[in-house]
């Protein structure tokens, strides 16, 4: 059975090995056999894309369209399905040759041999492949680094509060002038400006007209007019409104206008109309309370506040963030000029750096653009309904037949260069710029140029009664939209710009066995639990009970003839199991849930580390540490788990004249048990602080969460596993930004962050064999993976959005238009600040767009799981239900029956004597002192030869030829290591690349070693006559030869801890008789002779002899010690033991 990127399994939705017998052979048959055309693979859920992926791959080098293995390269959307398309690739492959023969076999063989060469990877990947290979032509520094998402949204924040520190220091532009006219601070900005530089690629942001202004007087004329109105009608008010929402507004309205003294100022005036543009409610009982207004009444006070709110406050409010829009739009083109230049700066490329410079480079070199095209003949392109329109540019220049044409809409793909497998319905991401029409205007490319599009309509992966009713659900009908006419409910019957057509699925499953667990089921949210935080809980419950009723009882999963093959049981497995949300909030409630039940489990798009109790706990602590003089810190921590120190010990420490600083001394009155407490707390805190200016940040993090025993508590909770392996996540997290983290306040300040989610982040397992485990996950996360069992979970959070943006490629240019919010928080975006022009028919563009995606997001869940569907209904305010509009799809006798009561798995108990404790406490003791204890010495091989004693190395001089000094070297003194390495740098230079530039290289080395580069001559001359020498002209025409090799042997003689030693020859070389070892000495001999300065180093060139011998497994027959600094060579005596 093969593994998805989540661990789960995919042997379902493969294609049986007869799938030649389905529906849609004919159409998939052309994918393998139309070589020489570009293909647009449409293949819906569960239809085999992988499969058709490597298929075509398979072709290609089977047929040799493609001759090289190296000239293929296969895009993927993220790199776990790279992996997973890289390995069942070389599964694929490895298959073909064996069965291959002849010309067929021979190229294949060829390409399994080199197969590593083959590019599979992300998009992203794939343009830092083509920006490195060409950086000059693209203007990139050549050791650029890519930045991935979080890191590229931190430094998006860096940028922003630098722009806007800039600014105080010095407006030479006036932006804060123009803002503070217009009501705005720079602070209302920052949601907005991380919005506006996602979409760089975006050509124009159009303006409003200049000459805007709103109607000021008639807008004041016009409040003043209603507030006398609503002043009048306040006291014939009841004064319990109930659920009537417009008597409270009337009450409130002249008050709180009368708060603003200054509404001659426009800023103040438009405030004031903004708390009237909303919509409110009316009942009429409430109205008829006091006897003075009867139900007409009250509908034309509604009609009123309607009428002033659409004649006079929306009109005003639309020109004034019309106005503000222009402001708003010049600031962000500048704060995103200082983003982009402190990337540029530090040599950064994000993700969407990659992606234009790439499209630039292609775009704007027609040279650059053929060498490419030789380079990459054939395109491969999976989840192509999620590409942007930047990848788009860049997949088709490079495919184009044309290396000059600039518009990659008008390009054409050479005959048999691409093949983009996709499925529309599954389009998810217009949120990251993946757009619907990006994908319809591909589709149209490839039609154009004589390519083929292919339908795959055949389901491998879901039972013929899941197929069924997802045809039913989906395919065009009646209604079409629901009861508001807003959200659509089917496919349409032709492609539109905002939705593709249906393609109706056909069973291909191949049944192997039957199973209890299957269909479409209801489950069931009685109406008491009203509020939505118990309708899931309630939810989760039910959920954990149901899997664990199942894997308790032995119930049976749908099995395919394949996965029995594979010896696949029936019996259901944690795996089998998949909890999918709409939205990421309520992940961890469902994780709870299943953990409660003993259930291994596995949450993707969720939160666990930033939920993580011991993250709090080391924040708190830290947070102590780095301010010593901030009372409420210490005490937070203090009074925190870490330390548990009781409120009546803080009470008692402050009343005896204690103060809250843990350099205080601590007052001698206190309770021996008080005093032991706080003084060790103290005493941890001031260590930690001493830590954290010693050493390495995330070091010193990591010992402290040691210190405080944060690893054994995390792993002594439940799922104890997850809990420590996300702290030590946390922990890696801070490792990883030694680069922008300096000072200890920045990482209490990110680690902040991660407590309060505002950067999320997985919890992972401690464990290097996690075991089968419910996956957990919401929508977006969970494309492209199935389970026999899926359940469509949280039934809340369904709303329409308001809209932030609208991004227009329909033109020959893009155009973008953001929605400007402000004061917004974690649960909303806070209001209206500016907008463009025409916003509100923009907005409702966009809004069908949504809509169009909702459709699709739905179409994604729905055809998740193999065997059985269940998806949760409530009773009641089930509209707010994100799965509301598959209720008249699902039978009213069909519900998820209750299991019953479950009792959470209990651990098994363990008593543990006082003397255990105490003889376990020894043992823990005695095996640290154990760990500390070296099992082997390390050493450098010459500096174990010259310790040596004497007499075990004794000098055997066999040859000794001196000659004159050469030229000048240093005098031996504290320079004389670092001229040692420069000359032998330099040789080692002379015999791996005759052509080298000595001097320069020379100049370089001296400068790296703090020695004058004027000696860069002088150490040139010296290698070049040590090239001119006799041993140099052997070694250069020798069988083999080598430099500066290192190597690494065992010296065991009897002692307790063996000795590792480390060297490196300075050239070795094989002659017919076997091979000769020299060593080279810059020694200056001052006016001792070669053999007497040899002596000493004997026994390190010997040894050098046998760690060769050792490792070549060959003799060496010859050891020479050669002086640079005269010329003299002295052969030394092998000693025979």
């Amino acid at each position: 059975m093969g593994v998805d990127s989540m661990g789960g399994t995919t042997g379902a939705g493969s294609p049986p090995p007869d799938y030649k017998q389905s529906f849609d052979y004919k159409q998939r048959e052309l994918i393998t056999r139309e070589l020489d055309r570009c293909i647009l693979v449409e293949a819906a859920a569960g239809t085999g894309k992988t499969t058709s992926m490597v298929e075509r791959m398979l072709a290609l080098l089977r047929t040799g369209k493609c001759g090289n293995i190296h000239s293929m390269a296969a895009v993927t959307f993220t790199r776990k399905a790279a992996a997973e398309l890289r390995s069942r690739f070389q599964v694929a492959l490895e298959k073909a040759v064996r069965q291959a023969g002849g010309e067929e076999k021979e190229r294949l063989e060829e390409a399994l041999t080199h197969v590593e060469q083959c590019f599979i990877g992300t998009i992203h990947s794939f343009c830092a492949r083509l920006l490195r290979e060409r950086p000059v032509e693209a203007e990139v520094d050549l050791a650029f680094e890519e930045i991935d998402e979080e890191a590229d949204r931190r430094l998006r924040a860096e940028a922003w509060d630098g722009f806007a520190s800039g600014l105080i220091a010095g407006d030479p532009r006036g932006f804060l002038e123009e803002l503070g006219r217009l009501g705005l601070s720079v602070a209302d900005l920052r949601n907005a400006f991380e919005d506006f530089a996602d979409f760089p690629d975006v050509e124009e942001w159009p303006l409003p007209a200049q000459d805007l202004r709103p109607d000021y007087d008639g807008a004041r004329a016009g409040l003043d007019a209603y507030l006398a109105h609503l002043t009048e009608l306040a006291p014939l008010l009841p004064r319990e409104a109930g659920n009537d929402l417009l008597i409270p507004e009337i009450e409130r309205m002249p008050r709180v206008v009368s708060h603003y003294d200054e509404l001659e100022r426009p800023d103040q005036l438009m405030e004031v109309l903004a708390l009237f543009d909303k919509g409110v409610g009316i009942v009429q009982r409430e109205w008829k309370k006091t006897g003075c207004f009867s139900g007409d009444d009250a509908k034309e006070e509604l009609a009123a506040w309607d009428g002033f709110r659409e004649t006079v406050a929306r009109p005003a409010l639309t020109a004034w963030r019309e106005m503000r829009y222009t402001a708003v739009m010049r600031l962000m083109f500048a704060a995103r000029e200082h983003y982009d230049d402190l990337r540029r700066e530090r040599g950064q490329l994000n993700f969407q750096d990659l992606l234009m410079r790439s499209a630039a480079l292609l775009r704007g070199n027609p040279a650059v653009r053929r060498y490419f095209q030789s380079r990459f003949t054939h395109l491969l392109v999976d989840e192509f309904q999620d590409t942007d329109p930047i990848q788009a540019e860049v997949i088709f220049l490079l495919v184009s037949s044309d290396p000059k044409e600039t518009d990659w809409r008008k390009c054409r793909p050479r005959p048999g260069s691409l093949f983009l497998v996709g499925d529309p319905k599954q389009s998810i991401y217009r949120f990251r710029r993946a757009d619907i029409v990006t994908y319809n205007e591909a589709k149209q490319i490839i039609g154009a140029s004589g390519g083929l599009v292919v339908n795959l309509s055949v389901n491998f992966r879901a039972t013929a009664s899941i197929i069924a009713w997802v045809n039913e659900v989906f395919e065009p009908g009646e209604p079409s939209r629901d009861t508001s006419g807003k959200a659509l409910l089917r496919f349409p019957p032709r492609d539109t710009d905002e939705s593709p057509s249906y393609v109706r699925l056909e069973q291909g499953r191949e049944e192997g066995s039957g199973g209890e667990l299957c269909g479409v089921l209801r489950l069931y949210i009685p109406e008491e639990f009203t509020r939505k935080e118990q309708a899931v809980e309630e939810e989760a419950d039910l959920i954990a009970r149901t899997i664990r009723g199942a894997l308790d009882n032995g119930m049976t999963v749908p099995r395919t003839r394949k996965q029995l093959g594979e010896g696949v049981g029936s019996e259901a497995m944690p795996d089998d199991f998949m909890i999918v949300t709409r939205n990421t909030g309520n992940l961890s409630i469902y994780a709870r849930a299943l953990q409660r039940y003993g259930i291994p489990h596995q949450v993707t798009g969720g939160c666990a580390l930033n939920e993580l109790e011991e993250l709090r706990l080391l924040h708190a602590c830290l947070r102590a540490a780095i301010h010593p003089d901030d009372p409420a810190a210490l005490v937070a921590a203090l009074r925190s788990e870490a330390f548990g120190v009781s409120d009546s010990a803080l009470y008692a420490c402050r009343k005896a004249g204690g103060s809250f600083s843990y350099h205080a001394e601590i007052p001698d009155c206190l309770d021996p048990q008080q005093t032991e407490a706080l003084k060790d707390a103290c005493g941890r805190l001031r260590r930690y602080s001493l830590w954290l200016t010693r050493l390495p940040l995330a070091a010193a993090c990591e010992g402290i969460a040691a210190d405080l025993g944060l690893f054994a508590l995390a792993a002594a909770r439940p799922g104890g596993d997850v809990q420590a392996g996300s702290l030590g996540k946390a922990v890696e997290l801070l490792r990883s930004l030694r680069t922008e983290v300096w000072s200890a306040a920045q990482l209490v300040e990110y680690l902040g962050k991660l407590v309060e989610r505002e950067e999320k982040h997985d919890g992972i397992s401690a464990l290097s064999g996690a075991p089968p485990a419910v996956r957990i996950m919401n929508l977006h996360k969970v494309k492209g993976l199935e389970a026999p069992v899926v359940f469509l979970a949280d039934p809340s959070g369904e709303f329409e959005h308001e809209v932030e943006r609208h991004i227009d490629r329909s033109g020959g240019r893009v155009l973008g238009y953001l929605a400007i919010y402000g004061g917004g928080g974690r649960y909303g975006k806070g209001r209206l600040l500016a907008h463009p022009a025409h916003w509100e028919s923009l907005a409702e563009r966009e809004r069908e767009f949504a809509r169009a995606e909702e459709l699709r997001l739905r179409y994604v869940a729905a055809t998740r799981a193999g065997a059985a569907t269940i998806i949760t209904q409530r009773c009641k305010q089930n509209s707010y239900n994100p799965w509301h509009h598959f209720e008249p799809f699902l039978d009213p006798d069909g519900d998820l029956p209750d299991p019953g009561p479950h009792n959470p798995p209990e651990s098994e108990k363990t008593t543990i004597s006082a003397e255990e404790m105490s003889k376990e406490a020894a043992s823990i003791s005695s095996r640290l002192d154990s760990a500390v204890i070296p099992t082997y010495d390390a050493r450098g091989a010459k500096e174990y030869a010259l310790a040596l004693p004497a007499a075990t190395s004794p000098l055997e001089v066999a040859v000794a030829a001196t000659g004159e000094l050469l030229p000048s070297t240093p005098a031996a003194g504290e320079h004389g290591v670092e001229w040692g390495e420069v000359i032998h740098l330099l040789l080692q230079a002379g015999m791996s690349a005759p052509g080298a530039d000595l001097e320069v290289l020379a100049a370089t080395a001296l400068a790296e070693v703090g020695m004058p580069v004027t000696l860069a001559k002088q150490a040139a001359g010296l290698a070049r006559t040590v090239m001119d020498s006799e041993i140099w002209c052997r070694a250069s025409e020798s069988v083999a030869r080598s430099v500066e090799v290192p190597f690494q042997i065992l010296r065991d003689e009897g002692s307790a801890t063996p000795t590792i030693l480390r060297g490196a020859i300075d050239l070795v070389f094989k002659e017919d008789d076997g091979w000769v070892l020299v060593d080279y000495k810059t020694d200056r001999l001052e006016g001792r002779s070669p053999e007497e300065v040899a002596g000493r180093y004997a026994a390190q060139v010997r040894l050098y002899a046998e760690a060769w011998e050792r490792c070549s497994g060959e003799p060496v027959k010859e050891v020479i010690i050669y002086f640079t600094a005269t010329g003299a060579l002295v052969e030394i005596a092998r000693v025979q033991p």
